[in-house]
This record gives C-alpha cells, sequence and structure tokens, in this order.
C-alpha cells in the first residue's frame, strides 16, 4: 500500500473516531463538556479545540505556510456545534491530502524548531502522521473521561472503520 492509500485511510479512520466522540461528547452535554476534570487541558471542550488548532497548525506547515506562535490553550470556538462543524471540515481536508494525483508528498521537507529550540527537516509524510497521532493521543484523554463518566466510547480498531476497502 502507498503513502498516499495509507493516508487515505487514515484519514477515513481518524473522521469516524471523530464523529463518534463528537456524538458522545454532545450527549453529555455543555456543562460536562466545559467542566475541569483534571485533564492536562482542563476539559473535555477545551481539549478538543486544542486537537483543532494543532490540525490547523499542521495543516498550515502541509501547505508551505507559517502557522505563527505556538498558543497551546487557544479557543478557536466556544460554540461546541461550531467546534463540531470545524473539525468535520477539517477531517474532510485531511482525507483530500491524499487524493490519488497528489505527488506532491515526495521529497518535500519542512523545517521546524521544536519547543526548545532545536531545528530539523521533517519530512511531509512525517507531519501528515503526526496529525492522527496527536489526535489518537488527546482522543484517549478524552475517551477516559468518558467511561469515568460511564459512557462506553465504543470500537477503536483500524481494521473495522466503516468503509474500508477489504
Amino acid at each position: 500500500m502507498d503513502f498516499n492509500a495509507c493516508g487515505r485511510e487514515m484519514a477515513r479512520y481518524n473522521r469516524w473516531q471523530n464523529r463518534v466522540l463528537f456524538d458522545l461528547c454532545d450527549q453529555i452535554g455543555d456543562e460536562a463538556r466545559r467542566g475541569d476534570r483534571g485533564m492536562f487541558f482542563g476539559s473535555i471542550h477545551a481539549t478538543l479545540n486544542h486537537i483543532l488548532y494543532i490540525d490547523q497548525r499542521i495543516t498550515t506547515l502541509l501547505k508551505g505556510g507559517n502557522p505563527g506562535a505556538f498558543t497551546p490553550t487557544i479557543t478557536l470556538a466556544d460554540d461546541f456545534a461550531e467546534l463540531r462543524k470545524m473539525r468535520e471540515d477539517m477531517d474532510a481536508y485531511l482525507e483530500t491530502l491524499t487524493d490519488p494525483e497528489n505527488s506532491g508528498w515526495q521529497d518535500n521537507i519542512r523545517t521546524l524548531a521544536d519547543v526548545n529550540g532545536v531545528v530539523r527537516d521533517v519530512p511531509l509524510q512525517v507531519l501528515y502522521m503526526q496529525i492522527f497521532n496527536h489526535q489518537t493521543h488527546h482522543r484517549s484523554q478524552i475517551t477516559s473521561e468518558l467511561h469515568k463518566m460511564g459512557v462506553d466510547y465504543g470500537i477503536t480498531d483500524v481494521p473495522l472503520t466503516p468503509g474500508m476497502p477489504f
């Protein structure tokens, strides 16, 4: 399986998992989403905002832009419905990046500095993978909180993604 095919399946999986997550977060209500649960970003709502914020930063890099200063606790959308729409739009965009006609992944590098000022060259494919790695990390924090509330998150296995072509 080539990079575009793997990327497409990861984007499909990602969209499915985000849809499940937002459906469950909608069910628990605004008060539970916004309550400080002792998570790294405090609340589920703040964590959902952080995930989208990092996606925006990485996709800006993928397009060759400069994402600007890093503000990890920024609130992109205070309204849950607006945040959900932004999430859906981002997930749709991530799927377009792996269109079979997109050959822009080959030999494309971005020079990045980490939070300690260490500079390194990073291939675009690695940045794309980082989107999903970062989301999975923070989704697991949210699903842990949902579990504590008695909410069953359900299946998270990549091979069981609806619509996978195998």
